[in-house]
C-alpha cells in the first residue's frame, strides 16, 4: 500500500512538472522549478527529523515506553517548527534579494513558499511517527493527499492564469493539508515512560545521517541554482527540463537503495556478508542508468519536444549526458548508503566532499548547459573512482589477512 501511494505521489509530481513545462514559457518554468529546488535544499532537515523519529520512537515503543516516544515527538515538533519559521523568515524577508540573484520575474513565490515551509518540516516529524508505529495506511494516505492537492490546485490555478505564483500556492497548500492529515493520525497519549531517550544519542545519530543527506542535497540541486544565477532565464528553463528528465535516473536508482538498505542491515546484524547484495544492486543501477541514457540519446529530444513544446527540441545529447552523470552519482550514493547502514560514515564524507567539488567547479565553469553537465560529470567520476579505489584497497587488505589467519 505504502509503495503504491509513494509511486502515485511521485508520478503526480512528475506529471505536474511536465504540465508546467508545457503551459509556461521556459523562463517561467525555470522560476517554478527554482521553487521546488529551493524546497529540496531543506530536505536534509526534513529527512533527518523523520529518520530520527523512526529510529528512536520505534525502539522506545518496542521496549514498552510509548510515553518516552511521545516526549521525543513533541521535542522534534518544536525543532521542526523553529527551523521552519527561521527558513520562512529567510525566504520572505530575503525575497527581493533572492529574486535578483536568481533572475526571477517576481519575488512573491519566495514569500509564498516560505509560508508553507514550517508545515512541511513539522509534517516530516509526524510521518516519522506514523512510520515508526507501522501505521502505513494513514502514512500512505498522506502521500496521496499531498499529491492530489498539489496537482489539482496547481493545474487549476495555473490554468486560470496564476503562473509561477499559482504553482507555488499549490505547493505550500499541499503541505498544510498534509500536515492536518498526519497530525490527526499520529496523535498519541501515554504515561508509560522509562529512562527516557538520550538527547546526546539523538544528536549523534542526526549528525551521522546529515552528512550523507547534505551531500545528496548539494549534488541534486546546486546545478539548478547556478543555472538560474548565471544563464539567461530561457536557457535556465531549458536546462531545468533536461535536469527534470535526467533526475528520473536517480529516483529510479533510489528505489534500489531502499531495498538494499534493510537487507544489508539485517545481514550485517546477523554477522553475514552482504557484498554480493551490493554488487547486484550496483549492476542494477548501472543497467537502469545505461537504459535511460541510451533511450534519451535515441528519442529523448523528440519526446521532450512533443511533451513540452518546440522550445525543448534537439536536447537528446545533453539529456543522455545528464543521465550518464546521474548514474555515476547514483552508484556513489548507493555505496555510501550501504556503508551508512553499517554505521560507517567515511563514504558519506567522500560523497559530501564530491558535492563540494561539484559546487566549486560549477561556480567556476558555467557558461552554458554543456559546461554545467561536464563539470558535474568530472566530480561524480572522481567520487566513483575514489570509492572504487577504496573498495579495492579494502579487498586487498582482507585477502592479505586471510592467509596469515590460516597459517596461525
Amino acid at each position: 500500500m505504502l509503495a503504491v501511494a509513494m509511486l502515485v505521489a511521485n508520478a503526480g509530481n512528475y506529471l505536474l512538472s511536465l504540465f508546467l513545462g508545457r503551459v509556461l514559457t521556459p523562463a517561467e518554468f525555470s522560476d517554478a522549478n527554482l521553487m521546488v529546488t529551493t524546497l529540496f535544499t531543506l530536505t536534509s532537515v526534513a529527512l533527518c527529523l523523520q529518520l530520527v523519529a523512526v529510529r528512536f520512537i520505534s525502539r522506545s515503543d518496542e521496549l514498552g515506553f510509548p510515553g518516552d516516544s511521545d516526549l521525543l515527538a513533541r521535542r522534534l515538533r518544536r525543532v521542526a517548527l523553529v527551523s521552519g519559521v527561521i527558513a520562512s523568515l529567510v525566504l520572505a524577508f530575503g525575497a527581493p534579494w533572492w529574486s535578483t540573484i536568481f533572475q526571477t520575474a517576481s519575488s512573491w513565490p519566495f514569500v509564498i513558499l516560505g509560508a508553507g515551509v514550517p508545515f512541511w518540516l513539522v509534517q516530516a516529524v509526524e510521518r516519522g511517527v506514523l512510520q515508526a508505529r507501522l501505521m502505513f495506511a494513514p502514512l500512505a494516505l498522506s502521500f496521496v493527499v499531498e499529491a492530489v492537492t498539489r496537482v489539482g490546485l496547481g493545474v487549476l490555478i495555473v490554468s486560470l492564469g496564476g503562473g509561477v505564483s499559482g504553482a507555488t500556492v499549490a505547493l505550500s497548500a499541499s503541505f498544510v493539508v498534509t500536515y492536518a492529515v498526519v497530525r490527526v493520525a499520529s496523535r498519541s497519549r501515554s504515561d508509560r515512560t522509562g529512562a527516557g531517550i538520550s538527547p546526546s544519542e539523538v544528536r549523534a545519530y542526526a549528525g551521522l545521517v546529515s552528512v550523507l543527506l547534505i551531500g545528496q542535497i548539494i549534488v541534486n540541486n546546486s546545478d539548478i541554482f547556478v543555472a538560474k544565477a548565471f544563464l539567461t532565464p530561457t536557457e535556465a528553463g531549458i536546462y531545468a527540463a533536461v535536469a527534470l528528465v535526467g533526475r528520473a535516473v536517480f529516483f529510479l536508482a533510489w528505489s534500489v537503495a531502499t531495498v538494499v538498505f534493510p537487507v544489508a542491515s539485517r545481514r550485517h546484524a546477523a554477522g553475514h556478508g552482504s557484498l554480493a547484495v551490493v554488487r547486484k544492486a550496483i549492476l542494477t543501477v548501472v543497467g537502469i542508468g545505461a537504459a535511460c541514457a541510451v533511450g534519451a540519446l535515441w528519442v529523448g529530444g523528440t519526446v521532450l519536444a512533443s511533451v513540452l513544446g518546440p522550445a525543448y527540441a534537439g536536447l537528446s545529447v545533453p539529456m543522455a549526458a545528464y543521465a550518464a552523470m546521474t548514474t555515476l552519482f547514483a552508484v556513489g550514493n548507493l555505496v555510501a548508503s550501504y556503508r551508512l547502514s553499517q554505521s560507517r560514515v567515511t563514504e558519506s564524507w567522500l560523497l559530501l566532499s564530491a558535492s563540494l567539488l561539484q559546487l566549486a567547479l560549477l561556480l567556476i565553469w558555467h557558461r552554458n548547459m554543456a559546461e554545467l553537465i561536464a563539470v558535474q560529470s568530472i566530480a561524480m567520476a572522481v567520487l566513483v573512482g575514489v570509492l572504487g579505489a577504496r573498495a579495492l584497497a579494502h579487498r586487498g587488505r582482507t585477502s592479505a589477512r586471510a592467509p596469515q589467519e590460516v597459517m596461525s
